[in-house]
């Protein structure tokens, strides 16, 4: 796999290892110093008069989103163009995309087939957490950190993906309801997150992991699969279907050569 790292063969290997441990901290600080610190304000109830529905939650949600592009800004003193096109947004990938479109209309008909039955849930409950939840998720996790381990810290693809990986599961251990359950979802999340982030690496924009992301939450909220990634048999074979087809499309479809100013471009 061919590598899109932008720092200067001049950088040592302490410069990377310590760039690799900022982003590490800071990606730690945004997933569990924000909530405890919102709380120790009183954020509750005014953010639930405020934004309404579950408060503290969006307020954490756009917490986040807020500070990934101040420190993605910070890192490459630039301007808000530059932070789209290191976060991946900038690119979307529209052969990426359906293809992982594809990948979830698999993992619908595997549902259909299996005689699933949708249950109707509150829109803005769909919102948060099939849309917007993944999204940020995706920015946090893939755009921030995976790609930034890459471009900012310059590791090789295996070890970015790995931490960006361990750190996704980490953060949904405690959706489970035993140590069993929560060991179990941390494993799926984190196989997950290796396959985002080389759907990321593949096409340099995290929107196509973000439709597979937000498609089996959406999947898993309205046939109620489970209330954590580790589901039942029907939700696994949809899952599953939703893997297979995702991978053999990406591999199948060539990649997509950067243009001559991306190759060129300065590192900062």
């Amino acid at each position: 796999m061919s590598g899109i790292s932008t720092v200067p063969p001049s950088d040592s290997l302490v410069v990377r290892a310590v760039r690799a441990i900022v982003l590490v901290a800071v990606a730690i600080a945004l997933c569990f110093g924000i909530p405890p610190v919102l709380t120790s304000l009183g954020a509750h109830d005014w953010a639930k008069r405020l934004i309404g529905g579950h408060g503290i939650y969006e307020l954490y949600i756009a917490s986040q989103f807020a500070l990934v592009f101040l420190a993605v800004m910070a890192m490459w003193r630039a301007g808000l163009r530059r932070a789209l096109e290191e976060l991946g947004i900038a690119h979307l990938s529209v052969v990426g995309c359906l293809s992982c479109l594809l990948a979830i209309t698999a993992a619908l008909a595997v549902l259909l087939f299996a005689g699933a039955r949708r249950v109707p849930q509150p829109i803005d409950s769909l919102l948060l957490f099939g849309v917007v939840g993944p999204f940020v998720e995706e920015l946090l996790f893939r755009g921030f950190l995976f790609r930034q381990m890459r471009r900012w810290a310059g590791l090789p693809f295996l070890a970015a993906a790995l931490i960006a990986s361990l750190l996704f599961g980490a953060v949904h251990f405690d959706q489970g309801d035993t140590l069993a359950d929560s060991l179990m979802n941390s494993g799926i999340t984190f196989l997950g997150g290796l396959l985002f982030c080389w759907l990321v690496e593949r096409w340099n924009s995290i929107w196509p992991g973000f439709l597979i992301h937000a498609g089996l939450n959406l999947l898993w909220s309205v046939f109620t699969l489970g209330d954590n990634a580790v589901g039942g048999a029907m939700g696994n074979l949809a899952r599953l279907a939703t893997i297979v087809v995702a991978l053999t499309a990406t591999i199948a479809i060539p990649r997509p050569r950067a243009s001559t100013a991306a190759r060129s471009a300065p590192a900062r």
